[in-house]
C-alpha cells in the first residue's frame, strides 16, 4: 500500500479530509463556534497537533445549531451528518481506529458523534453549550460499550466546569482539570506543543 495523501474540501468548505493510506487511524476534528480550530486554520492545526501523517476529517457546523440543520445543501440534518461519518469509514477500510477531537462547541460535537458512532476515544477540550450539555447528560448516562472519553476543562470558567462535571462518574469518562489556558484549551496545548503528547501515537495500517 502506497501513501498518497489526498486532501478534499466539500460541502461549502464545511468538511475537509486528509487521507493517509499508510495510517490505520482517523481523527474527526470538530470546529468551534467561530468555524476554526481555536482560531487556527486546518493546516496550522495539522502541523502543531502532530496529525499531518494521519487520516483527518475536519467538520464544522456553519450555523452552530448542533448540526440539527446539517452543514450543506447535500447534508441537511443531523442524521445526514451521522450518515456522512459512517460512509467515510466505509469508504476507507484501512482505518481501524477512530477518534473524535474538539474544543468548545467542537468539544460537544466530539462527545456526541463519538458516542453515536462508537469510536475508540474522544478528546473533548472545554466542551460547551447548555442544550448540548443536557442532551449529552441523558445520552451518555448509559455506556455505548466501546468509547472512552477524556474531558479537559478549567475550573475557573464556570460554564466549562458545570458542563464537564455533569459527567463525573459517567461510564468511561475521565475528567482532567487544566487552568492554564482558560476556555481555549486546545489552542493553548497546541501553542505549547503539548497536544501531540495527549493524542495517540501513529499506528500504521496493516
Amino acid at each position: 500500500m502506497t501513501d498518497k495523501p489526498t486532501t478534499t474540501g466539500k460541502h461549502g468548505g464545511n468538511i475537509s479530509c486528509l487521507i493517509r493510506e499508510k495510517c490505520s487511524q482517523v481523527f474527526f476534528v470538530y470546529a468551534g463556534g467561530l468555524g476554526m480550530i481555536d482560531g487556527m486554520g486546518p493546516t496550522t492545526f495539522l502541523q502543531k497537533s502532530g496529525l499531518s501523517n494521519r487520516n483527518v476529517a475536519f467538520l464544522r457546523d456553519p450555523k452552530v445549531k448542533y448540526f440539527d440543520e446539517g452543514i450543506s445543501d447535500e447534508i441537511v440534518d443531523l442524521e445526514g451528518v451521522i450518515d456522512w461519518h459512517k460512509q467515510f469509514l466505509a469508504e476507507n477500510p484501512h482505518i481501524t481506529e477512530v477518534y473524535c477531537v474538539g474544543n468548545s462547541f467542537g468539544g460537544w460535537a466530539a462527545l456526541f458523534f463519538g458516542y453515536i458512532l462508537g469510536v475508540n476515544k474522544v478528546f473533548a477540550f472545554a466542551p460547551a453549550g447548555h442544550w448540548g450539555r443536557d442532551m449529552l447528560a441523558d445520552l451518555m448516562k448509559d455506556s455505548n460499550g466501546v468509547t472512552e472519553y477524556e474531558i479537559m476543562y478549567s475550573t475557573e470558567i464556570a460554564d466549562d466546569k458545570r458542563f464537564a462535571e455533569t459527567y463525573d462518574g459517567y461510564p468511561n469518562v475521565k475528567l482532567f482539570v487544566n487552568n492554564k489556558y482558560d476556555h481555549l484549551l486546545m489552542r493553548g496545548l497546541l501553542l505549547d506543543n503539548a497536544l501531540p503528547g495527549i493524542l495517540p501515537p501513529f499506528k500504521a495500517a496493516e
